[in-house]
């Protein structure tokens, strides 16, 4: 169940984030790749993220004119655009890709065991502790995996399943 922010959230140190957290690079995950990370201890069952107007929904059918007016023919940054959106499962929300390029949501990283999950943290985080979700939650629509082999980049799902 996604978390809608309210007036009444506050942001602790990066915008949608209701724990603090500090987003630093992760050399594992590739070059000019990065992650969030704690900074402090969070208990489990804690509320990380709220859902903010710094998620742009886009359609897929209006998908590619967003691309292309937005990045033109730039593939590096059409890849790292789809990179760093998601799709959410779900008659209706498999229809429309999510897009967060100004919050640090979007550098969430896979894990086969993840600290957070839809609702929150899964378990006690450690101060320092990256956190990482299990991407195979998300959807996986044909539109999603045409437009992600068209500009040459994995699926959530094709990332979960290689991790494995």
């Amino acid at each position: 169940m996604l978390f809608e922010a309210t007036d009444e959230c506050t942001f602790p140190t990066e915008p949608a984030f209701l724990v603090p957290v500090e987003v630093k690079k992760t050399l594992q995950y590739g070059e000019d790749h990065y992650g969030v990370f704690a900074s402090e201890p969070i208990p489990a069952q804690t509320k990380i993220w709220a859902w903010t107007d710094r998620v742009k929904k886009i359609h897929h059918t209006a998908l590619g004119s967003h691309i292309k007016s937005n990045f033109g023919d730039d593939k590096k940054l059409i890849q790292l655009f789809l990179r760093q959106g998601f799709v959410l499962p779900g008659e209706g929300n498999d229809q429309v890709f999510n897009s967060n390029p100004t919050d640090a949501g979007r550098f969430m990283n896979h894990s086969n065991s993840p600290t957070c999950g839809p609702d929150g943290t899964l378990r006690d985080i450690q101060k320092g502790e990256e956190l990482t979700m299990d991407y195979s939650f998300h959807g996986n629509p044909k539109w999603y995996r045409d437009i992600c082999e068209r500009y040459g980049v994995l699926t959530e799902a094709e990332i979960a399943r290689n991790a494995k």
